[in-house]
């Protein structure tokens, strides 16, 4: 059964543009082989393979600066076949004595392509760091090579800026709307919020064209019917602008994609019992989008069943909003019953169900799964740290599972980027004094223990500081917001003031208080956008009419998108690009069908979250110091 069933509705084509073209064929730039790399022998076109290996054959026979020659031509034809190894094989036993200015960087670019086909982005980046002026041919392929490289590395924006640049260079039509179509990818990558900053930065007409022009489609994800009004009045705006002259015309001849809508949802929420008044919060929030939806034709069906604590008899719900003719299903909410659903191997109803399943398995694709999964605030917490610099941590998280599960994601995602875990303890919550796990975190007692050897020996009394240790450059806490104020101004206490501090959104209650948080001043933490946004019209409604929501009001904010993500399921499903402008984040979906949230930066000034301006973020490219980096071409 497909995604969606019956009814069709109106969405339309901005919200992803050129849609069908599959990724791999936009970020992997279209690089021409020289012209004398294939060669003709009575009329029969000889495969690239033989070529190259004949430039092989020629090296061995040949020396000094003619073997560099064959080898750097074997090279090139073995990258432009992504034959790798066997490139890097021919670049290693090039003498770099005998090669030219010109062929240094030809060997800068070929080893930084294949640095980016292994993974190692952020390597070839630094490989990329070309000062000298090149040819107009040599010059777009640093630039595509940097554009892909910083995509790769998780900077969408700076590859849409070197892309945007690049775009001047180009003189093929069909390379210039690869080009487009590789910015609007990497602009579809942020959220809303990021894209209202960068528009409010000093730009050129070229780059604001396409942020605003991402805003119009981002807004379009739910307000449809705004998308080609939005349209209209940018073509109006930038005339001249080169996504005008193809790009936007393609997009208008193509007008709408027809995506399918159910007529029936059904909600499956445990309404009374322990999770009611959570529950409550996510109906409420459902709801708000139902009434508040811009488009009035969308207007299905809503069924609430209500499954109370007993999460075992999961499928006797599912088979009673079945029966009720449901055309999706929205929830279940415990994880215990998104367990039993992920057993099965085919589902007749596609599902979206509000928290994750205890294991990541393949399951159903008519089976999605999304909820506040803490694990994405941990990695992107490490992301952040990691982008301003700081590569060495030290981690403070509750005893228990959560705390766990906090740290290790913490820990491997930091690793991955190439950082170090440098210390890791644990706390007991709901107490005032942390002393304990803070000295041993810091090796404040290693400090106290010398203090008191040598005092044994002197018979002495001596003026003595503690002394931390000065091989960590930041913090990683999980903790409550009760937890994070005490925590807080202890490790200033001792003697950890000035290290930089992050945290999850659960430091922060999601409700402005000055006095209180004024013990959090200077945290960097991460929250959705429901919370650092200026309040939406959803959020003003809670606000209104559900006031006592107020502690829940992040799963208010769950039921929100779990009703305005049922069009855009599908094409979250069919491009890894794609993003939802979501309340609860930006949302896109994994090969499991689990919907991952990217949250916004903050950081505490006087007791109040102010957002991380992305334009201020720098890009932190730290890598292995044992590893060998080739010096910039001056």
């Amino acid at each position: 059964m497909t995604l969606f069933l019956r009814t069709t509705t109106l969405l339309l084509i901005g919200i992803s543009l050129f849609g069908c073209t599959p990724k791999d064929s936009i970020i992997t730039d279209k690089t021409q082989a020289p012209t004398d790399l294939v060669t003709t022998d009575d009329e029969t076109q000889l495969e690239p393979t033989e070529s190259a290996g004949e430039h092989m054959e020629l090296a061995a026979l040949s020396t000094g600066v003619d073997r560099n020659k064959h080898l750097l031509k074997a090279a090139q034809i073995l990258v432009h076949q992504k034959q790798f190894e066997l490139a890097e094989k021919q670049i290693s036993e090039i003498n770099q004595e005998l090669t030219s200015s010109e062929e240094q960087v030809e060997l800068q670019l070929l080893t930084a392509e294949i640095e980016i086909n292994r993974g190692n982005a952020r390597y070839a980046l630094k490989l990329l760091n070309i000062a000298r002026i090149l040819p107009t041919e040599q010059q777009i392929r640093l630039m595509q090579l940097r554009a892909r490289a910083f995509l790769d590395s998780s900077y969408p924006l700076e590859s849409a800026k070197t892309r945007v640049q690049m775009d001047k260079l180009l003189t093929d039509q069909f390379d210039q709307e690869l080009n487009h179509q590789a910015i609007w990818e990497a602009l579809s990558l942020l959220p809303t919020t990021s894209l209202q900053q960068i528009s409010n930065a000093p730009l050129n007409t070229d780059f604001l064209g396409w942020v605003e022009l991402a805003k119009i489609a981002k807004r379009g994800q739910v307000d449809w019917q705004y998308l080609q009004d939005g349209i209209h009045l940018w073509r109006q705006e930038y005339p001249e602008h080169p996504a005008a002259k193809v790009f936007i015309r393609e997009l208008g001849n193509k007008q709408i994609e027809l995506i399918d809508q159910p007529r029936h949802i059904a909600i499956l929420l445990p309404l009374n019992g322990k999770y009611a008044q959570v529950a409550g919060a996510i109906r409420d929030g459902i709801m708000s989008s139902y009434y508040q939806h811009p488009d009035k034709t969308f207007q299905p069906k809503i069924s609430f069943i209500d499954t109370s604590d007993n999460q075992a008899a999961i499928w006797n719900y599912y088979k009673k909003a079945a029966d009720q003719g449901a055309d999706f299903i929205i929830g279940p909410f415990l994880k215990s019953a998104v367990d039993i659903l992920t057993r099965a191997e085919q589902m007749d109803i596609p599902t979206l169900t509000l928290n994750y399943a205890s294991t990541q398995t393949k399951n159903s694709p008519n089976l999605f799964q999304f909820g506040l999964l803490p694990e994405d605030e941990a990695r992107q917490s490490a992301e952040l740290a990691f982008r301003q610099a700081h590569t060495h941590a030290a981690v403070l998280v509750p005893e228990g599972a959560w705390g766990e599960r906090l740290r290790n994601a913490f820990q491997q995602r930091f690793e991955e980027l190439g950082g170090t875990v440098i210390s890791a303890q644990t706390y007991t919550p709901n107490k005032n004094d942390f002393k304990q796990p803070i000295q041993s975190m810091l090796n404040i007692k290693q400090s106290y223990s010398r203090y008191r050897a040598i005092q044994n020996v002197t018979r002495t009394k001596m003026k003595f500081t503690p002394y931390r240790r000065q091989d960590v450059d930041m913090i990683f806490m999980a903790a409550t917001p009760k937890d994070a104020r005490q925590l807080k101004p202890q490790f200033k206490f001792h003697y950890a003031g000035e290290i930089p501090v992050y945290a999850t959104s659960h430091a922060f209650t999601g409700q402005l208080n000055k006095q209180a948080d004024r013990d959090i001043d200077d945290l960097n933490f991460l929250d959705m956008p429901w919370i650092l946004n200026a309040p939406s019209q959803s959020k003003q409604s809670l606000i209104k009419y559900w006031p006592e929501q107020q502690r829940y009001t992040r799963f208010f904010a769950l039921g929100v998108d779990a009703y305005n993500l049922i069009p855009f399921l599908g094409r979250l499903q069919g491009k890894t690009y794609e993003r939802f402008s979501g309340q609860t984040g930006n949302l896109y979906l994994d090969p499991f069908n689990r919907i991952h949230r990217e949250l916004l930066s903050a950081q505490f000034k006087r007791g109040i979250p102010k957002l991380i301006d992305i334009n201020t973020l720098p890009v932190n490219l730290v890598i292995d110091d044992t590893t060998p980096i080739q010096q910039p071409i001056n």
